[in-house]
């Protein structure tokens, strides 16, 4: 007599095997993403990004993060000509900074036109820099650790300033081990650049999430 083997535990079994391993968890899902009228390559953009999973990209890091920082990159929040609040140029830091290796990143070509007249910096009122004619980025060592930085730009327009301290602890050393995650991942520079945007977005590190916004923005033709 023919002995009969049960069919549903084997092709449950098989299903389970055959199923995508790829397919990103409902929580780590990007949503999908409104276009900019104005760029094509958003379109590529927004579909590359859809296709990751950022709770195994970079741990930590949410899709809302993802789909923030894609809202600020469309709406390009650039102001022209003389600013009447003398908000801090973009390019300048401003609250929490990250320094790099070559040290804290100043990048004066948002106001260029405006022809700068001085630059100073002081890190609790010790003088780091002090300029008539700052080139058109600029890289200045901390003074040491901790300290409050204040900087003043003067152009013919305006003067600006602003205030920011040096991320440090373990706020640094999450960001530095996302950033870390991140140039592992194998990404298109564009994705890759959103994914860093947010998680510089995520510590307020807003100067180094508006430095990647530049560049994404002439990558997608915004």
């Amino acid at each position: 007599m023919l002995k009969t083997i049960p069919l549903l535990p084997a092709l449950t079994l098989l299903l389970a095997q055959l199923t995508p391993l790829a397919h990103a968890a409902p929580e780590c899902e990007v949503l999908p993403l409104p276009q900019s009228e104005r760029s094509a390559q958003t379109v590529a953009a927004a579909k590359a990004l859809r296709a990751t999973d950022p709770c195994k990209l970079v741990p930590g890091l949410s899709p809302k993060s993802l789909r923030v920082v894609w809202a600020g990159l469309l709406s390009n929040r650039q102001t022209g000509g003389r600013r009447l609040d003398n908000l801090a140029p973009e390019g300048l830091p401003n609250g929490s900074v990250l320094p790099g290796p070559a040290g804290i990143h100043f990048d004066f070509r948002a106001v260029a036109a405006e022809q700068i007249r001085s630059f100073r910096l002081e890190r609790d009122h010790a003088v780091l820099a002090d300029t008539a004619a700052p080139p058109p980025e600029l890289d200045v060592m901390p003074g040491g650790a901790g300290g409050d930085y204040r900087w003043v730009l003067v152009t013919r327009a305006a003067s600006y300033h602003g205030e920011f301290t040096l991320l440090d602890g373990a706020e640094r050393r999450d960001v530095e081990q996302q950033l870390a995650a991140l140039e592992k991942s194998g990404l298109d520079q564009v994705t890759l650049l959103l994914y860093k945007a947010a998680i510089y977005d995520d510590a307020s590190l807003y100067s180094e999430r508006d430095r990647v916004y530049r560049q994404l923005r002439q990558l997608v033709a915004l």
